[in-house]
């Protein structure tokens, strides 16, 4: 059995999601993949619920071709004396100082295969290389920012703005795509949410038009703000149709504060289109390179 461990010098760098993208793409490529997450800080239950539930994967470490085994972010030393035969890859959010990743890397020894730059803008992905090659840092990878993986789940979305929620079944994780907030005036509605391909639509509590307007228009999920009740046409829409509805006594502004925190920082949650996105941006990666 091979094994990659998985590094970080701080949490939320994005090591949840590159293990479940390397795990898709080996499976896809005929090989049995497990994942382990070695526990030791506040997301480790919760990684490793995601990663038992991921397709393919297999419980059983002794029989799977490949183990991709995530550490606590920080310190290296006691994750990779669990695996002390691993290939081992440094996850690193491109926001962040590179300087501290020489020293991090030089710890890890001869299993290193490279440092994966993640959550990259697009702007910054030529001047990274050209900084890491001057500090003698290898990347192994880039990988761009990406608004999909960026969006949080509805269920962090209901926890952020303390909301009560209709119609939220089987919906916990999908993520919050294209968010738009409601205009003041009712009359173009409807056009303005058509126009911006609204998915999301933010709106307040004493606008029932505009709720109409944004379920007419497609919105697959309504957040209502200011804690007033939804008048009943709007609630048998929902229900019709069966659109979330996140209710929350916060004003708007506050409201989207609360969002802005959460776009891009929230840990990785899983969910079905996120996994194959991350699976898409890995796919020109050599993965016979991690066992050169």
């Amino acid at each position: 059995m091979a094994a990659i461990v998985l590094l970080s010098p701080e949490p939320l760098a994005g090591k949840t999601t590159v293990a479940a993208g390397l795990a898709l793409k080996t499976t896809a490529q005929g090989k049995t993949v497990s994942l382990h997450r070695i526990p030791g800080d506040p997301h480790a239950q919760s990684d490793a619920a995601l990663f038992r539930e991921l397709e393919g994967s297999t419980r059983d470490q002794a029989s799977a071709d490949i183990t991709f085994a995530e550490a606590p972010g920080g310190e290296a030393a006691s994750s990779l004396a669990q695996f002390p035969d691993a290939r081992v890859l440094v996850v690193a959010d491109a926001s962040g100082p590179i300087e501290g990743l020489q020293h991090y890397c030089s710890q890890i020894g001869k299993g290193l295969r490279g440092v994966v730059f993640n959550k990259t803008p697009a702007r910054r992905a030529q001047s990274l290389l050209a900084e890491a090659k001057a500090i003698g840092v290898k990347v192994f990878a880039v990988l761009l920012e990406d608004r999909l993986l960026a969006m949080p789940p509805l269920r962090d979305v209901v926890q952020a703005l303390s909301a009560q929620t209709e119609h939220f079944n089987g919906r916990a994780l999908d993520p919050l795509d294209r968010p738009v907030i409601a205009t003041i005036s009712a009359d173009p509605g409807q056009s303005y949410f058509a126009r911006y391909d609204a998915s999301a639509v933010i709106v307040r509590s004493d606008k029932p038009d505009l709720q109409l307007a944004a379920l007419n228009a497609g919105a697959e999920c309504l957040i209502v703000t200011g804690g007033l009740p939804i008048l009943s046409y709007v609630l048998e829409r929902a229900e019709e149709d069966e659109i979330p509805l996140l209710r929350t006594g916060l004003d708007t502004i506050a409201a989207v504060e609360r969002l802005e925190a959460i776009f891009g920082s929230a840990p990785f949650a899983g969910g079905n289109a996120k996994i194959e996105r991350i699976s898409d941006l890995l796919s020109d990666l050599d993965l016979a390179a991690l066992f050169a």
